[in-house]
């Protein structure tokens, strides 16, 4: 190898370095390299895990809404149904009311009605008393006299 031109000659310091590189490259790999490469893989797998523990949980989320939303919109149906039995029952307790109140009123109008009949008897009777007498007291000054 000392044939080769100047820079070119390859001696023992070359073959020295060589191995002192390829022995310390190893020796950085194992105690260097290794373990930052074991710690970037163990992240990487904890980032995957929690993607996939975030989707689990997604899923899981978007599941529980869609149930939510259909037990609200089942009890609204429910509320609306309610609601309207309710005011059915309400129109229905109204409508006895006021058909109660209606013959209760007829009621007590007629009996007002007969009892103002009985009592416009009763003083037209009276006042044809009174009648009676205003006549015959009313002939007594006209004619002077009494009647029989």
């Amino acid at each position: 190898m000392k044939t080769l031109p100047g820079p070119m000659q390859i001696n023992e310091s070359l073959i020295i370095i060589a191995v002192i590189f390829i022995v310390l490259y190893f020796l950085l790999k194992k105690f260097y390299v290794k373990p930052y490469q074991f710690i970037i893989e163990e992240r990487e797998n904890k980032i995957k895990g929690a993607a996939n523990r975030l989707k689990e949980v997604e899923d899981y989320y978007r599941e529980k809404m869609t149930q939510y939303d259909e037990e609200i919109r089942k009890a609204r149906i429910n509320a609306n149904a309610l609601r309207e039995k309710l005011i059915e029952e309400a129109k229905k307790e109204r409508d006895h009311i006021v058909n109660t109140a209606r013959l209760q009123a007829k009621e007590i109008v007629a009996k007002s009605s007969n009892e103002i009949e009985k009592s416009l008897k009763q003083e037209l009777k009276e006042a044809d008393k009174y009648v009676e007498q205003i006549a015959k007291i009313i002939v007594k000054k006209i004619i002077g006299r009494k009647l029989a």
